[in-house]
């Protein structure tokens, strides 16, 4: 899958929707190789990815959630060193 682009005025360059659909991703990394080939990588989006982890739902129990490392080494007989 090709196509031929322009340069626009402002330097930018129009990735053609065919090729966006099958990438479905928003940002891109550009890489310039020592043989004056541009390459363009797609990337996850960071902000999606956050997003993706805070919507991770941990499953225990609420009330041991909150016990420090100090306290469960207490209870199981740890040793400070």
């Amino acid at each position: 899958m090709g196509e031929i682009v322009e340069v626009d005025d402002k330097g930018r360059i129009t990735i053609p929707v065919e090729i966006r659909r099958v990438v479905g991703k928003r940002i891109f990394k550009v890489e310039l190789t020592g043989k004056g080939t541009i390459i363009l990588r797609a990337l996850e989006d960071e902000r999606l990815l956050v997003k993706k982890v805070a919507e991770i739902k941990l499953a225990g129990d609420r009330e041991k959630a909150f016990v420090d490392a100090a306290t469960v080494k207490d209870f199981h007989g740890g040793v400070k060193h």
